[in-house]
């Protein structure tokens, strides 16, 4: 029997300063960043905004600023695409991903 063993590449993330839009690494990506966090921080606009969209998963707590429950899998990540990509965070948008090196 054989296996195939699909390799993954290692990767780590980097927050910019300021945001960057069509990093052409997102047209290839397939999600990781919205896979792997529990929660991204969010304005009290963001907030808003993303109720607007339909966000189900909204946090206002007691401390600390808004949040969006990602869970290890964002609700607005389908088919491995970011369905809201010009509306999202400015965490998001901040977000950017780099081979690791070993």
């Amino acid at each position: 029997m054989s296996w195939h063993i699909r390799k993954k590449t290692r990767r780590h993330g980097v927050l910019l300063e300021h945001p960057l839009d069509d990093d052409p690494r997102c047209a290839e990506c397939d999600g990781a960043c919205c896979r792997g966090f529990p929660a991204v921080d969010l304005t009290w606009e963001e907030y808003e905004r993303l109720g607007e969209l339909g966000a189900s998963r909204l946090v206002l707590p007691l401390a600390g600023p808004p949040l969006l429950l990602i869970d290890y899998g964002c609700e607005f990540l389908v088919n491995d695409r970011c369905t809201i990509y010009d509306e999202r965070p400015e965490i998001c948008r901040r977000f950017s991903c780099e081979d690791a090196t070993d």
